[in-house]
């Protein structure tokens, strides 16, 4: 990791940090290279203090909708600034957030600072688990997830997503396998069972928590993640990468474990 790989905005979680221990595993946002020392990146920290530190000492993190976060540096509007809320969607550079005091307002990234403590309000409902040979795709989804345009397979991948939660945690697997992003990363450690091949081998169930990230809900983090990266699974997807275009030809099963070894 090197000052490139955290510009202003993005996201990061604080790791071995022996001049201030107790920030260590608190989130943060980047303000961009320390001024004067273009090795370092200066953070903003959840108490709003901005500190420079070393990449070695962060970790990458990803702002999604559902995150709880908190508002720092703002000049314009800064009675916002201390404020805590959701993140609901992102909007061009922005993100849309619902804060506490009932107002919905958009923030730039490094404005935000992530808050995992913070327990999500606003859930949905758990879905019943199903059994995957249920599952069918209908037809016109089938032939546009073999479709040569991407446009068309990712319109496909999301129309399934929405019918078929068991796909999001299968696009988490299979993007797990190309990302270092903390929160991906302990889902598909659960789902693979720490292999990190992009096979299902262990469901996430309604309620359960995910060693890491428990204060999070691990099936709306999965869906969420899988709508926001939709490009990307619709490129893996074309060239069948981890076997989803088969996972989900086969009925959302994985072609090559049987039931008993994805314990489905």
């Amino acid at each position: 990791m090197d000052v490139r790989d955290f510009p202003k905005g993005a996201h990061a979680q604080i790791t071995a940090l022996a001049s201030k221990p107790e920030l260590n595993e608190q989130y943060c946002s980047s303000q961009g290279p320390s001024p004067g020392n273009e090795e370092r990146v200066t953070v903003t920290v959840r108490s709003g203090a901005q500190i420079s530190l070393r990449p070695a000492n962060l970790k990458p993190a990803e702002l999604l909708p559902g995150s709880r976060v908190v508002v720092h540096g703002l000049t314009g509007a800064a009675k916002y600034n201390r404020q805590n809320g959701e993140v609901l969607s992102w909007q061009g550079d922005r993100w849309i957030v619902d804060l506490e005091n009932k107002e919905r307002k958009s923030f730039r990234a490094e404005n935000l600072v992530i808050m995992p403590e913070l327990v999500n309000t606003r859930k949905r409902a758990a879905p019943e688990a199903e059994a995957p040979e249920a599952k069918k795709l209908k037809s016109k989804d089938m032939r546009d997830l073999e479709s040569t345009d991407e446009r068309i397979v990712a319109q496909a991948l999301l129309r399934c997503l929405e019918e078929f939660p068991i796909l999001a945690q299968k696009c988490i697997c299979v993007l797990a396998t190309k990302s270092q992003v903390t929160i991906l990363q302990e889902l598909a450690a659960h789902i693979t069972d720490k292999q990190n091949d992009g096979l299902i081998r262990r469901l996430i169930r309604p309620g359960e928590k995910v060693k890491g990230i428990e204060e999070l809900d691990a099936l709306e983090q999965c869906s969420f993640i899988a709508e926001k990266r939709i490009k990307a699974l619709a490129s893996h997807c074309r060239i069948n990468y981890c076997d989803l275009l088969g996972f989900l030809k086969a009925g959302f099963k994985e072609p090559k474990f049987n039931r008993r070894q994805q314990g489905l």
